[in-house]
């Protein structure tokens, strides 16, 4: 048996296994495919590509004040998430399992249609990708509106250097709050498809991922969070691309409160906040306005 100090150790370098689970942003094959689209813009834009190597690996980016902070909250909640949100909150299985035997007593047995296997699952996995989409959409866009969520939120903001590591610079107060969002819609679409349907619930996966998260983190996801411009032209009306979230991250006063989408642009469409990234410019990252010290402690209690 492990003692507990080895535990510790163990939990505490387990964020290195990010990059062997497909189910993570900064999963290596999201990473290698975000690098060689950077480097596909650099050769089309005719840049020096050892300049750009250069800049991709510099010390200036990844141990700059603002990436410090970011990799403080990415280890910090990681220890949370294992200590506490995951024991506290369980998973979304057991959350369909109650809601499903609350249907059941509510309404009747259920199991009313049965489809086959393979067209199900494209159906499961479609509906709990707009769903969750939607709520991260609406939970976000809370963040901003509400101004006790604000100031935990404008940790996220306060960046003034993007990485892939960025992604992870959220206070723990919101983490817990994403965490539960989630669980909520998976457990929720799972128990509703459950009851409705007669067959086993699958998702459509690979590598143990979401296809369609697998497609989109491949589509160079990772520089979101970084100082590439990649526009995806007309589909951004439809999708969020990297160039239209750094657009989100601007501390230019117009792009203030725009492009909240994680992955679909149609619900900022349809509230009137979407922001393509043509003919736009970004000038610097952070809070408009604000100059933020760039200290882990001093953002426990928000900003």
């Amino acid at each position: 048996m492990i003692s507990e100090i080895e535990q510790v150790i163990l939990v505490g370098v387990e964020p290195l296994y990010y990059l062997i689970d497909s189910q993570k942003r900064i999963f290596w094959m999201y990473l290698l495919s975000s690098g060689l689209i950077a480097l596909g813009l650099v050769l089309i834009r005719r840049g020096g590509v050892f300049d750009a190597l250069k800049a991709a690996v510099s010390p200036k980016v990844w141990l700059a004040p603002s990436s410090r902070v970011d990799f403080y909250w990415f280890f910090t909640n990681h220890l949370i998430r294992v200590l506490l949100v995951v024991p506290v909150l369980g998973g979304g299985l057991t959350l369909s399992i109650s809601i499903n035997r609350v249907l059941y007593q509510w309404f009747g047995a259920g199991d009313f249609w049965q489809l086959p296997d393979i067209l199900l699952s494209v159906v499961f996995t479609v509906v709990l990708f707009v769903m969750e989409d939607l709520s991260r959409f609406l939970i976000h866009f809370a963040y901003h509106k509400i101004p006790f969520l604000w100031r935990f939120h404008a940790i996220h903001h306060s960046a003034i250097v993007l990485t892939p590591i960025t992604l992870y610079r959220i206070h723990w107060l919101e983490m817990i709050i994403n965490s539960v969002r989630s669980l909520i819609v998976i457990g929720g679409v799972s128990a509703l498809f459950i009851y409705l349907f007669d067959n086993a619930i699958h998702p459509v996966t690979i590598l143990g991922a979401s296809v369609i998260g697998f497609l989109f983190n491949m589509a160079g996801a990772n520089l979101r969070h970084s100082h590439v411009w990649l526009g995806y032209g007309w589909l951004e009306r439809w999708v969020v691309s990297p160039a239209q979230h750094q657009v989100h991250h601007s501390i230019a006063r117009e792009h203030i409160d725009k492009n909240f989408g994680a992955t679909l642009a149609v619900w900022d469409r349809l509230f009137g906040v979407l922001v393509l990234s043509q003919d736009t410019r970004v000038e610097g990252f952070g809070l408009a306005g604000k100059k933020v010290e760039q200290s882990f402690l001093s953002q426990q209690t928000g900003l």
